[in-house]
């Protein structure tokens, strides 16, 4: 089946059919909606646990609905730091994000649209208070993992650049000799808050040919 949608016909107030558009991401879909002239009309409603229904009015007040399949689980760490702005400019220029919300309290930072991170200033408590103890040094017990980059060469580049303090310089994991298991390369740096950032690339991306017996 094929069709359009047609200015030249008034919208339809009272009844007729719903056209339903799939989506990816339920949060940039109806803050797209919004942002060009669109209404949400209430909540969206979970259907059977797999997909997410929300209906909205474009602006000529025509009603579509949007679907979205649910997403498995995700990490979304949030990290708190001095200078939010700094902070973002910083990963955006090591990982290539980018920056979903911007200012100076609060950032969020995706690669390829998915939310990797989280910035929040350390002194400002918005509604869930600070969650900073001063007295504690940031990121104890704690690493930054970012996995599967593609241009790691790239990323220890980029990281000599912002002249990022290394903490374990690039190696194999496992070290030559000792198997395959994840296969990739690392590198451990600090960030300018003094958090620990893992860069891995692709697992299998740094595979050992198994050596055949009386090779």
């Amino acid at each position: 089946m094929i069709g359009q949608l047609t200015t030249d016909a008034a919208p339809a107030t009272i009844g007729g059919p719903v056209l339903w558009i799939s989506a990816s991401s339920l949060y940039r879909a109806l803050r797209h909606i919004e942002a060009n002239g669109g209404t949400v009309c209430g909540q969206p409603q979970l259907d059977s646990g797999e997909r997410w229904l929300a209906e909205i009015e474009d602006p000529a007040g025509n009603r579509i609905g949007v679907v979205v399949p649910v997403g498995a689980i995700q990490s979304q760490t949030m990290i708190a730091v001095r200078d939010v702005e700094a902070s973002s400019r910083w990963y955006q220029e090591l990982l290539g994000l980018r920056s979903d919300h911007g200012g100076p309290q609060y950032e969020r930072l995706l690669s390829d649209g998915t939310l990797v991170l989280q910035l929040h200033h350390r002194d400002v408590e918005h509604h869930h208070g600070l969650f900073v103890s001063p007295d504690v040094e940031v990121g104890n017990g704690v690493l930054l993992w970012f996995g599967e980059v593609a241009d790691f060469d790239d990323v220890v580049a980029r990281a000599a650049q912002l002249d990022a303090p290394i903490v374990r310089a690039p190696h194999r994991n496992p070290p030559e000799g000792q198997g395959n298991g994840p296969g990739h390369r690392e590198i451990w740096i600090k960030d300018p808050d003094g958090y620990t950032v893992v860069v891995a690339s692709a697992d299998g991306e740094a595979h050992e040919p198994v050596q055949a017996a009386g090779a």
